[in-house]
């Protein structure tokens, strides 16, 4: 058996030495890996880990560590995984970033540009769309700060981020390996407990998952974690602990396993 996990979180690029990262350790994937050793016995022949430097990593002999950095290179990584080999199971549990780096500039800069596009063509705004085009586009034309091998100075004041949607990587997964047991997660932040299960079943089903972990970053501390395991019925299996999680992930998976 053939498993495919992803863990921690993703760094996306501002200059050479700054980045946009978020705060996923690694922690609940690494619990994962070794629950599969632990239940899946003689089951597993592979664990391929997909993460970040940094990032928490067990110590087993069947990992195969698959080190990224951002977004895109992850998506490439997990193409590949998902291409060249059977993946019986995959577990999403990275935390990926929602936005990367489009452009950058100051207040002071876009200031000026923006006068002289409207000296120059005078532009008539009908609608807030047709302005927001506008200033997006000025923003873009206006990206002068940006060079991916220069550090941007610190004596630079006010400066701005134009920030744009990366790839959802869930999505491709079932499209790669459609007879794989599909695992996603869902993060959001002071929401209702059915409000959570509504979107996390929504995710569920947009993405052909087969179960979707749904929790609230306010119930996430180093002794708890509250989470909804969801089920395509949406049922759910409530969970106290990310050793529970793990736990459970794992067993809901070698049943289905063993059905087949």
């Amino acid at each position: 058996m053939n498993v495919l996990i992803t863990a921690g979180g993703t760094t996306e690029n501002i200059d050479p030495v700054r980045k946009i990262k978020n705060t996923a350790t690694g922690r609940l994937g690494s619990l994962i890996a070794e629950e599969f050793v632990k239940q899946g016995k003689n089951q597993i022949s592979n664990i391929f880990y997909v993460c970040e430097k940094g990032t928490i990593i067990p110590n087993l002999p069947c990992l195969k560590v698959n080190l990224v950095s951002g977004v895109n290179e992850t998506k490439c990584t997990l193409t590949k995984l998902l291409t060249d080999n059977k993946i019986d199971a995959v577990i999403h549990s990275m935390a990926v970033s929602d936005y990367t780096v489009d452009s950058v500039t100051t207040v002071d800069d876009l200031a000026e540009f923006i006068s002289q596009k409207l000296f120059s063509h005078k532009e008539d705004f009908q609608t807030e769309r047709s302005l927001t085009e506008f200033i997006t586009g000025c923003i873009k034309e206006n990206n002068r700060l940006l060079d991916n091998d220069k550090k941007i100075s610190s004596n630079v004041n006010n400066l701005m981020l134009l920030l744009k949607q990366t790839p959802k990587l869930l999505s491709m997964i079932k499209k790669l390996q459609p007879s794989a047991i599909l695992v996603g997660f869902k993060l959001l932040s002071g929401v209702k407990k059915q409000y959570l299960i509504d979107v996390g079943y929504e995710l569920l089903q947009k993405n052909d998952c087969d179960f979707v972990l749904a929790n609230d970053s306010l119930n996430i501390s180093n002794d708890h974690h509250i989470a909804y395991l969801i089920s395509p019925d949406k049922s759910y299996i409530q969970f106290q602990t990310k050793e529970e999680i793990a736990h459970g992930i794992v067993q809901k998976i070698l049943n289905m396993v063993d059905k087949r």
